[in-house]
């Protein structure tokens, strides 16, 4: 019996793609290393679990060594107290890397974006962690799309207008968040 697949017609002008993510499958994994290594200008993420493979915290540091504005948003507070103590302990690596970081100062942020120089969106239900891109069944959207990664970027500016950065001090200076200006 053949099979009857349902389609609908093309709609606007976007390219969308679906990654599903699988447990030992690595696809939304490479998606991400793809949009940091292709990065000209900006890399803006923002993550509710932000804790980095190796791989992939290399290939975002590599993005800001070759000049590309590199920055993560993620919650001052999170519903995973020890996810956010773990994310924390990254900080120095991130900032040593040239990484600006800024925790979001209100309810609990749960998004998982990504926009690369106002041109590409990963919008989806993958974290940035090794159980959400290698263990999990995962759901996200690549959309190649000006005008939505630029709508992006705007909301990306008004959550970094709504956090803290996190800035790095010297040794003998206390840690402090400074606001965003």
């Amino acid at each position: 019996e053949e099979e009857r697949i349902a389609t609908t017609p093309p709609m606007g002008d976007a390219a969308v793609r679906v990654v599903v993510g699988e447990p030992g499958r690595q696809r939304a994994f490479r998606v991400l290393e793809y949009l940091a290594a292709g990065a000209r200008r900006r890399l803006w993420v923002t993550d509710a679990y932000l804790l980095p493979p190796a791989r992939l915290f290399e290939v975002m540091a590599l993005a800001e060594r070759d000049g590309v504005d590199v920055r993560v948003l993620v919650p001052g507070a999170s519903d995973i107290p020890l996810v956010r103590n773990l994310t924390r302990l990254g900080y120095r690596r991130l900032l040593k890397a040239g990484i600006r970081i800024f925790e979001w100062d209100g309810v609990m942020i749960h998004a998982k974006t990504c926009v690369t120089d106002g041109r590409w969106a990963r919008v989806g239900t993958s974290n940035i962690n090794a159980a959400s891109l290698f263990g999990n069944f995962e759901l996200d959207l690549v959309i190649e799309d000006k005008q939505l990664a630029r709508a992006l970027e705007a909301q990306y500016r008004r959550d970094m207008a709504g956090s803290l950065e996190v800035v790095q001090h010297p040794r003998n200076a206390p840690r402090a968040l400074q606001r965003v200006v």
